[in-house]
């Protein structure tokens, strides 16, 4: 074989060069339709030294749970179980798939000090987030407190989170709420659980007092959703309205949702996990944009837009909060999903 001169050994260089530079483009244009929505990036972003951290795991879609809760366990400062419901509009009931959620985090190594929390929804089989069925627990509000306490003991639970929903500005149904709160903050108290009360964005807080104890959390998500046009679950000026609507209570703190919605055209809306959007990314090629005022992501094919939040948009989500109230703010995170 001949020697190459110097010449031939430049332009050797040269065709190499663009080689490798054709397929670092090609790189770039894969990584640009694929976004990495792991939750255990969202979690890492959310945590702070000083901040707690609270994450849902969800019993229809728990696939995988186990090992993100044991590879941020000291991350997290509470597991919220989800959920405890009224099937037949009577009585409480936990789905097997809780209850074995619940078996498996006592068994992962360091979780089993971080807090576990049973959940309670107002849904039964045939209609969720009911009011007819809140109506009927607060009218046994004593019997009904201790039902939920005696399944959180049985469950080896530490804490009751209580997501009545649909209350809205029916002042006499939240009074009625308050004195059902009351009899089960004495008995959390006289078995040593921990509660948390979770509202909606939509409480008419200033109309009423609610007892000072329990956590409050509030809903920072679905400021565009199903009915609306499309938009971002939260965005600046929504989360300071909620930290200035809520700050005054005794003790509150927030929830951020991931995830998104694929509204297809004008207030039609399909909710969308995050492992979800991620496929979709990929099947369609889609090439999101960030939001200046949400920092949330959005895609459009056909005649759908996809909005939807990545870790970026979570920082930049408790980072707003954290401004607006002074301080740095407990979150709890919706939800623990499946990575593909």
């Amino acid at each position: 074989m001949k020697r190459m001169n110097r010449k031939g050994i430049l332009k050797l260089l040269i065709i190499v060069c663009l080689f490798l530079s054709g397929c670092s483009r090609g790189q770039g244009t894969t990584q640009t339709h694929h976004y990495d929505l792991d939750v255990s990036k969202q979690i890492q972003v959310l945590k702070k030294s000083n901040r707690n951290l609270y994450v849902w795991s969800v019993y229809w879609d728990c696939t995988g749970d186990v090992r993100t809760i044991h590879r941020n366990r000291k991350k997290i400062n509470g597991i919220g179980v989800f959920s405890a419901y009224y099937p037949d509009g009577k009585t409480l009931s936990l789905p097997e798939k809780s209850n074995d959620l619940i078996q498996h985090l006592a068994s992962i190594e360091d979780a089993p000090t971080i807090p576990r929390y049973l959940c309670v929804v107002n849904d039964t089989d045939s209609e969720n987030k009911s009011v007819d069925l809140l109506k009927k627990i607060m009218n046994e509000p004593e019997k009904n407190a201790q039902a939920i306490v005696d399944m959180a003991i049985q469950n080896q639970c530490m804490g009751i989170e209580i997501d009545f929903e649909k209350i809205r500005n029916d002042i006499d149904l939240w009074n009625q709420f308050i004195n059902f709160e009351k009899d089960l903050m004495a008995l959390c108290s006289k078995n040593h659980l921990a509660l948390r009360i979770v509202l909606e964005s939509s409480t008419p807080v200033d109309q009423m007092d609610l007892p000072s104890g329990p956590e409050y959390v509030v809903m920072c998500y679905n400021l565009y959703g199903m009915g609306t046009k499309p938009g971002p679950k939260a965005d600046a000026d929504f989360l300071k309205d909620m930290v200035m609507k809520f700050d005054s209570l005794d003790h509150v703190s927030y929830a951020l949702a991931n995830g998104g919605y694929d509204f297809d055209g004008s207030k039609k809306a399909e909710a969308m996990t995050s492992s979800q959007i991620q496929a979709l990314i990929i099947e369609k090629k889609a090439k999101p944009k960030r939001d200046p005022s949400s920092q949330a992501l959005s895609f459009t094919y056909g005649s759908h837009t996809v909005w939807f939040a990545d870790e970026k948009t979570m920082a930049f989500w408790a980072k707003t909060l954290d401004t607006a109230a002074g301080r740095t703010v407990d979150i709890s995170l919706w939800r623990l999903f499946r990575n593909e």
